[in-house]
C-alpha cells in the first residue's frame, strides 16, 4: 500500500502520539475522581464573586484557552515537520496519522490476551505514589485486573506488537530515521489525569483506542507553574500543583498561564516537543503508542533530508523502524528510559572536538567517562565500570591501536554503544529472575553474543 504525502489521510479521524518521561521515573497519573460525563473540553469558564476564577477547579478552568493546537489532516513531509515544528518546538496534531494501523480495529482485550498475553509489561499506579515500585506482569494478568484495580501500563512496546502500528510518514526519511530510540505502550481503564510535566525527548503520542485530552503550555512558563527543582542532568520535570484542584490562593500565577488544547481520537497523533509542558486526561479504556526521538546528534544540529524528496511513501509498520531500545519475550530487563545511543556516539566525537584532536586516545576516553560520573549518575560500580580503560579496550579498540579515529567512532556498532549506555546507567526495574551478582566473565560472555 502506498501513502501519498500530499493528500494522505484527508477526511479521516486524527492521530496521536505517546508521552514518556526519560531519566527520572515518576508516576505520571493522579487520582481523577471528579471526571464527569458528558465530557466538556475545553471546559467552560465560570466566575465566582467570592474566589478567583477557577479556584479549586481542575487545570483549564482558570482562563480560556488561546485556541487549539495546530492540526493537519494529512501527514506533512519530514523536512517541513522539522522546519515548522521540531526545530521551533511547536506542537501539532496529525488527524489519522496512524489511521491505517491494524491495532485500531484488532486490539480488543480478547485479542490482546490471545495474541500477546504472554508478553511482559511494566505497571504503575494511577494515583501518584513515589514510594511505589514499578511492577512487571504479563499482558494477560494485567487485562484480568485493570478494570478493578487502579493500575495502568506504561512500558516499552513489545516487538511483536509493533507490527500492528503504522509509522507516521513524517518520520520515514532524513535524520529522524536514525534517532528513534524508544517506543512505548500505554493502556488504562480510563479516569486518569497526568501531573503537569514535561519530558526530555520529542514525542509522537498516537492513540489506538479511547480518547485523550491534552493541555499544552510553553516551556517558558516553567517557573510560573511551580515546578519542583529537578536533577541538573535530568531532562524531565513535573509541577507540585494538583491538576485536579488548583488552589489559586496558594498558586495564583496559574491563572496567568496561556494554554492550547487538543483532543485525540483513535488514529490521531500529537507531537509534543521536548521539554514542552503538558497535562493529559482520559475517561475510559485507552491505549496509546508513543514514539520517542531526538532531532539529531547534538542540540542545534541541522536536519539532513536524505530520502525526503519522494512524493510517495510506502505504508510502513513500526516493526520496520530501527529503534534503539526494544523488548522481546524472554528479555530479562524491559529497558526503558535509556539515552539515545546515537547522541552517545556524538558525545564521544565531541570529546575529540573539544580537545582539538584527530584521534581519541585512551586517556581522552577516560576524561569523557569521568565527566559522566561527575554528572551524578547513580549506579553500583563493578570491575569494569571502575576502569574506563578496560571499557575502551573491550568495546572500542578491537584492533589494539590505542586510539580511535573519527571513522572508527562512526562505525562503532549500536550494540556496543548500548552496552556502554548500560554501564553509565545500569538496567533497572523488575526482572524476570532473582537479582544475583554478575561476574566480569559473565559480562564478557554477554558482549561476545552482541
Amino acid at each position: 500500500m502506498l501513502v501519498n504525502i500530499r493528500n494522505s489521510f484527508s477526511g479521516k479521524l486524527p492521530f496521536t502520539i505517546f508521552l514518556v518521561m526519560s531519566a527520572v521515573r515518576v508516576s505520571l497519573f493522579v487520582s481523577a475522581e471528579n471526571i464527569h460525563s458528558p465530557i466538556q473540553f475545553p471546559p467552560s469558564i465560570s466566575e465566582d464573586q467570592n474566589f478567583p476564577t477557577g479556584h479549586l477547579q481542575p487545570l483549564g478552568h482558570q482562563r480560556a484557552p488561546e485556541g487549539p493546537v495546530k492540526e493537519y489532516f494529512e501527514v506533512i513531509r519530514a523536512d517541513l515537520f522539522w522546519e515548522e515544528h521540531v526545530s521551533k518546538r511547536v506542537p501539532l496534531v496529525f488527524r489519522q496519522g496512524i489511521g491505517e494501523s491494524p491495532a485500531i480495529s484488532t486490539w480488543t482485550d480478547d485479542y490482546l490476551t490471545e495474541k500477546y498475553g504472554d508478553l511482559d509489561v511494566l505497571i504503575e499506579l494511577k494515583e501518584e505514589n513515589r514510594s511505589h515500585s514499578t511492577r512487571r506482569m504479563t499482558i494477560m494478568e494485567f487485562l484480568g485486573r485493570y478494570k478493578e484495580e487502579d493500575i495502568y501500563v506504561v512500558t516499552v512496546l513489545p516487538d511483536p506488537m509493533r507490527r500492528e502500528i503504522q509509522v507516521p510518514p513524517c518520520l520515514l526519511c532524513g535524520t529522524f530515521l536514525d534517532y528513534v530510540h524508544e517506543t512505548n505502550f500505554w493502556m488504562s481503564s480510563g479516569g486518569t489525569r497526568s501531573v503537569i510535566h514535561y519530558d526530555a525527548d520529542h514525542n509522537l503520542h498516537c492513540l489506538v483506542a479511547g480518547r485523550k485530552d491534552f493541555i499544552m503550555i510553553e516551556k517558558k512558563y516553567y517557573n510560573t507553574l511551580y515546578f519542583l527543582q529537578k536533577n541538573r542532568y535530568s531532562g524531565s520535570g513535573f509541577s507540585e500543583i494538583d491538576p485536579n484542584k488548583i488552589n489559586l490562593l496558594e498558586h495564583p500565577n496559574v491563572a496567568k498561564v496561556p494554554w492550547t488544547y487538543a483532543t485525540l481520537m483513535p488514529g490521531d497523533c500529537i507531537y509534543i516537543p521536548a521539554e514542552y509542558i503538558h497535562q493529559v486526561r482520559s475517561y475510559n479504556r485507552t491505549m496509546s503508542a508513543t514514539i520517542l526521538f531526538t532531532s539529531g546528534p547534538l542540540v542545534g544540529a541541522a536536519f539532513e533530508p536524505t530520502g525526503c524528496d519522494r512524493e510517495v511513501f510506502e505504508y510502513t509498520p513500526l516493526s520496520n523502524l530501527r529503534v534503539h531500545w526494544t523488548y522481546n519475550k524472554g528479555d530479562r530487563n524491559i529497558e526503558m528510559g535509556y539515552m539515545n545511543i546515537e547522541v552517545l556516539r556524538y558525545s564521544i566525537l565531541g570529546t575529540m572536538q573539544e580537545r582539538n584532536e584527530e584521534i581519541l586516545t585512551k586517556d581522552a576516553f577516560v576524561d569523557f567517562w569521568q565527566q559522566h560520573e561527575d554528572r551524578g549518575f547513580e549506579y553500583d560500580k563493578d570491575d569494569l565500570s571502575e576502569d574506563p580503560r578496560k571499557i575502551f579496550e573491550e568495546y572500542f579498540d578491537m584492533e589494539d591501536k590505542g586510539f580511535l579515529t573519527k571513522h572508527d567512532i562512526l562505525n562503532i556498532s549500536r550494540e556496543s554503544l548500548k552496552a556502554i549506555a548500560r554501564l553509565i546507567d545500569p538496567p533497572h526495574g523488575p526482572v524476570t529472575e532473582e537479582e544475583g551478582s554478575v561476574s566480569l566473565d559473565d559480562k564478557q560472555a554477554a558482549r561476545e553474543e552482541l
